[in-house]
């Protein structure tokens, strides 16, 4: 490869990294805030969450609310650390999104949510298994 070239491959590296880690930093922050703005939505309307699924524990729609809270707070530290950190974080974070699509398969073919519930999990799972790809995509480019 002649020195022209390779300066050329090197600056396309640089510039598509540059533009994978925005779409990293930028896609843990949507999802950072769809996480929180669900769980506070649990946390303080457990009764009228769980009237929209079909599921009558407000104390566990109140457990997951408070551990989406938490979990949209490690993700938005992770959309501000350092370049190291946010690479060695990310597959965490992903498997966590992973991990709520198939729980919500389970619970909505497990049948434990209202016929309503399981539309609104089967699209909330959706949108969670959009961050987890689009955060491991971009990951990988980096």
């Amino acid at each position: 490869m002649h020195a022209a070239q390779e300066t050329d491959t090197r600056q396309n590296d640089q510039v598509d990294g540059g533009a994978s880690e925005r779409l990293l930093r930028n896609t843990l922050r949507v999802n950072a805030l769809s996480s929180a703005s669900t769980g506070l939505f649990g946390l303080v309307f457990a009764g009228t969450a769980g009237d929209l699924i079909g599921v009558d524990q407000e104390w566990l729609i109140r457990v997951i609310g408070g551990g989406l809270v938490l979990f949209a707070a490690a993700v938005l530290l992770l959309s501000r650390a350092d370049r190291p950190t946010l690479i060695a974080g990310t597959p965490g974070i992903s498997l966590g999104d992973f991990g709520w699509v198939v729980a919500s398969a389970v619970v909505i073919g497990l049948g434990w949510l209202s016929t309503r519930g399981a539309v609104i999990m089967g699209l909330i799972a959706a949108g969670v298994f959009g961050f987890g790809l689009v955060q491991t995509l971009a990951r990988r480019r980096l």
